[in-house]
């Protein structure tokens, strides 16, 4: 008899809740204009496409468009990007997530050096670097600190999904080589709790799977942390990747990233129960 345990914290995050949230208001309540969003509102495809079939249509820059109400996705924009759009005569309106738009002001207002630890070509990544007004640097990995003098201060801001494991080894080499960083924030509080209860579900059961889009680095996330407890553990979109091999499993580990809506973890579960691999 095969076991379906669900983590005590999984699917959307308030962020992405409230910028999907905030789509939905504009589709309801705007008639006479047209709407965007500013690039795929959140890592979610399905999300993404069902928004885009309802009239919020993700596009990159102004041009070509009919003039509208634009909406920046839940992991920012640039400011050069925002600019664009406003002066093509859109009107911006905020679906960045507010902890993201913490670290904008953060790294803004920074007068040192500045360093982001994060996952390079991010959406993330990218608007946040850009909002920096001092030479700025991208740490991803310990080995990126050979970037860094040890003769400066700089002022860090870390990516509010990246890897926990990651950011723990470049703390420890951050102080082994006696660099002198300020770490001004950290992962976002809902991350933590979803990695902890994954790594939580590891203790019990022999396969971990996690729902997301293969570009979500916190999904990504997830399922590395059950690789690295020594689970077997699978990244998949919705139930039509349920595969054999998760199904030979006798207890199954279910948990979602940030972007994945609650109808479709309910389907994957009641596959997973039924034991329907496609």
């Amino acid at each position: 008899m095969r076991e379906v345990v669900l983590a005590s914290v999984f699917g959307f995050c308030k962020g992405v809740e409230n910028s999907v949230a905030l789509a939905e208001q504009l589709i309801n309540t705007t008639k006479d204009k047209k709407l965007y969003s500013a690039g795929d509102i959140i890592h979610n495809k399905g999300v993404v496409e069902d928004l885009k079939n309802r009239g919020l249509v993700p596009i990159t820059s102004p041009e070509g468009y009919e003039k509208g109400i634009i909406l920046t996705c839940a992991h920012g924009i640039t400011p050069e990007k925002r600019k664009s759009f406003e002066d093509a005569g859109f009107e911006v309106v905020e679906g960045t997530c507010r902890i993201v738009q913490r670290n904008h002001k953060i790294i803004s207002d920074s007068t040192k050096p500045t360093i982001f630890i994060g996952k390079k070509d991010h959406p993330e990544t990218i608007s946040t670097m850009a909002y920096s007004k001092q030479p700025c640097t991208l740490i991803s990995s310990a080995e990126d600190l050979d970037l860094l003098s040890d003769k400066i201060t700089y002022n860090a801001v870390i990516q509010t999904t990246y890897s926990s494991n990651l950011v723990e080894e470049i703390r420890k080499a951050i102080d082994e080589r006696n660099l002198h960083v300020n770490i001004l924030t950290d992962i976002c509080n809902s991350s933590k709790r979803r990695r902890d209860a994954v790594k939580k579900l590891c203790e019990s059961c022999d396969t971990i799977v996690i729902i997301g889009d293969k570009h979500s680095a916190n999904s990504q996330g997830l399922k590395k942390i059950a690789e690295n407890e020594g689970v077997k553990a699978f990244l998949i979109s919705d139930e039509k990747d349920i595969t054999p091999e998760i199904l030979a499993s006798k207890r199954i580990g279910l948990s979602a990233g940030a972007s994945v809506p609650m109808t479709v973890i309910k389907r994957v579960r009641r596959c997973l129960i039924d034991g329907e691999a496609t």
